[in-house]
């Protein structure tokens, strides 16, 4: 009876050791999102890191070898990094007495050598420059908005809340300019699918080489090719397949608009630059392992041209924390990662 018992302990044990190393083996994505990448192998290599003082950081612009970032916390606060991230100054902006704007909402724009400090609530603009920080209103003659991108020294593209005639609120693309016509609506642009307000979120960014806008939507595969006055040049996709928003909201008896449940992110950062889009992607495709998303943050990597796929490149984490904002400047990709701005070298 004695050498039963043992090769029935001998069995139960390899059973055991079998399961505890499957749980522990990589596994390939159980659950499909219906589409593939074509990864870079080791495109992308972490060259330095600086510790941030304080969280909250978001990358305001850039110069020929500085790279500035503000706080969402402090609105008058500017960081200048030397792109090496070796040295840095801290940097406040002057704001006349008495003026008084949305200090948080505010963001600041780095158009070296000049700067701005935007808020959409009031709405305010301020103009400077990097050499004395001394701001001064401009743009009297604006519109509310939520989103503001600096394409001129002259012009802006915002992104506005439209209401129609009904009271219902959408997001469109509006022109702003220092001559007349002040404000140009582009109501037709942006598409709705939901509520035409959350369903519509998204990133606008605008390459200087090119010209070129882009707005990426969060919750669909979708992105939009735009000139500065506002024309559509192509209506691009990202790889996955989520055509539809996946969100829910709810009116409350106050009349404001909330999720009411999580929503579904897609696209959560884009940035672009060199002729290219750069999409942080929140979905592991088909042929990846789940750790890739654990491990790393996703970017594919898609042409400004036309919006054709080109490849996609994993960023190592290294337990700096997830990517909050993203720029790349020639070969280099910079990320703000919790308490650190950390700058990698990439593919090109």
């Amino acid at each position: 009876m004695q050498p039963f018992r043992f090769a029935a302990l001998c069995v139960a044990a390899c059973i055991v050791l079998v399961l505890i190393l499957y749980a522990f083996a990589e596994k390939p994505n159980e659950k499909k999102n219906g589409f593939t990448r074509r990864v870079l192998p080791h495109a992308a290599t972490l060259k330095n890191s600086l510790e941030l003082k304080y969280p909250a950081y978001y990358i305001a612009g850039h110069s020929e070898e500085q790279i500035y970032l503000g706080n969402y916390s402090a609105s008058l606060h500017l960081l200048r990094v030397h792109q090496q991230l070796q040295d840095t100054q801290q940097l406040t902006l002057k704001i006349p007495a008495g003026e008084r704007y949305a200090w948080k909402l505010a963001r600041i724009m780095v158009d070296s050598p000049a700067v701005y400090l935007a808020e959409g609530s009031t709405p305010a603009l301020y103009r400077g420059t990097l050499d004395d920080l001394q701001m001064s209103r401009f743009l009297q003659q604006s519109c509310f908005f939520n989103v503001l991108q600096q394409v001129s020294s002259t012009s802006f593209i915002s992104r506005s809340i439209h209401m129609d005639s009904l009271g219902n609120g959408r997001n469109i693309l509006v022109k702003i300019k220092t001559d007349s016509p002040y404000v140009n609506l582009a109501k037709d642009i942006i598409k709705k699918q939901v509520d035409g307000v959350f369903c519509t979120d998204g990133t606008l960014d605008y390459d200087r080489q090119t010209g070129k806008l882009l707005y990426v939507y969060h919750y669909r595969n979708e992105f939009i090719a735009l000139d500065t006055n506002l024309q559509t040049l192509y209506t691009g996709h990202t790889l996955d397949t989520n055509t539809r928003a996946k969100i829910q909201v709810a009116k409350l008896p106050t009349g404001v608009s909330k999720f009411s449940a999580p929503p579904a992110y897609v696209n959560s950062l884009a940035s672009v630059a060199n002729n290219r889009i750069y999409i942080l992607s929140t979905l592991v495709a088909d042929n990846e392992h789940w750790q890739a998303r654990r491990d790393t943050e996703i970017i594919d990597v898609y042409s400004l041209d036309d919006g054709a796929y080109m490849h996609t490149m994993y960023i190592p984490l290294e337990e700096k924390g997830r990517i909050s904002d993203f720029m790349v400047k020639g070969n280099q990709l910079f990320a703000v990662c919790d308490h650190s701005l950390n700058a990698y070298t990439i593919v090109q």
